[in-house]
Order: C-alpha cells, then structure tokens, then sequence
C-alpha cells in the first residue's frame, strides 16, 4: 500500500497537465510514497499521450486510466476503484501544488501515520 493516492481527473488539459505532474514529483524523496492515478476523461488534445510519457518515467508510482467522457465525478470514481494510498488527494489537472509544502504534507503523512 502507498501513502497517499492523488487523482489527477483530466480533459484537454494538455497544456497545463505537466506543470500539475512535475509539481507532485518534485521532491524524490516521496515519490515511492505515492499512488498517481491520471484519470483521461476522454480527451481529444495531446493529454493521453502526455500521461502515457510521464507513466512511462514513472512506472511503480503513476497509472493512467483512459475512459469516456462521463465527468468529473466519473473520474474521480474511476481512480478510486484502483487507488492503493491511506490517504487520498484530488488534485485538477489544470492545478498544480507549492512543491516545498506539498512534500511537508507527505513526510507529515507519514509521521502521523507511525
């Protein structure tokens, strides 16, 4: 089991999807602390493959799930049903994370998780 599950739910976010990625393995120390789960909402912009590459990297910590269209709830529930983390964390693919704070939140997981 890893620590913490982030779903990234994703439509045609080809443009800001990498920051959001780049931003949650920032700190290497944690990655294997992680379960990132991109969850393709049925993209038709370069998202899917911009996944693929980044699950490529990072194999043992980042899935892809390539889906129909069904919303932002779908896509939530679709990367709930395979999520491995105690924790869970829904983070918008157009959204990124203050790299120094989120890596504080993970290690303080990870204290309080002792």
């Amino acid at each position: 089991m890893r620590l913490l599950s982030v779903i990234i739910p994703s439509y045609n976010t080809e443009l800001y999807i990498e920051r959001c990625l780049d931003s949650l393995l920032y700190d290497e120390e944690i990655i294997d602390k992680l379960d990132i789960i991109i969850v393709n909402d049925g993209s038709s912009d370069k998202t899917p493959k911009i996944a693929k590459k980044y699950q490529e990297s990072f194999p043992k910590t980042i899935t892809v799930i390539n889906k129909e269209n069904g919303g932002h709830g779908s896509t939530v529930n679709a990367g709930l049903k395979i999520a491995k983390g105690k924790y869970l964390k829904i983070i918008d693919s157009d959204d990124w994370v203050n790299v120094f704070d989120f890596s504080d939140f993970v290690k303080r997981l990870e204290e309080v998780d002792d």
